[in-house]
């Protein structure tokens, strides 16, 4: 299985009234380059798989969530750096390919960083 992984340094906060359909979107850059998005829906609701969207020469990881995720990641995406959205995908001829994707930590954190030096 293939992976994409795509760095990104700042972002983006949408949060859409009503009770249906995305409620929240997180969307991430590369400098001024969209990488991808993280897609927050009402919990509960059935979510589609995460995919890498490839139109033409361009590629960007589309993570779908429940809302009931959204505090842990703006809580990462404040905190944590540097970050990345990453997914493993079998590619397909397709503009879409659907993977498992994730946000992740993209460089080891040492253990008890918040907690000082004995």
């Amino acid at each position: 299985m293939a992976t994409t992984t795509k760095p990104f340094d700042n972002y983006t906060v949408q949060i859409r009234g009503g009770t249906e359909g995305r409620i929240a979107l997180l969307l991430c850059y590369q400098g001024a380059s969209y990488v991808g998005r993280i897609a927050f829906y009402e919990d509960g609701t059935e979510l589609v798989p995460d995919y890498l969207f490839h139109p033409g020469t361009q590629e960007e990881v589309r993570i779908i969530m429940p809302m009931k995720r959204f505090g842990a990641v703006m809580s990462i995406v404040r905190n944590e750096k540097p970050l990345a959205l990453y997914i493993d995908v079998d590619r397909g001829p397709g503009a879409a390919t659907i993977g498992h994707g994730h946000l992740i930590t993209s460089e080891r954190e040492p253990v008890g960083e918040e907690e000082g030096t004995p």
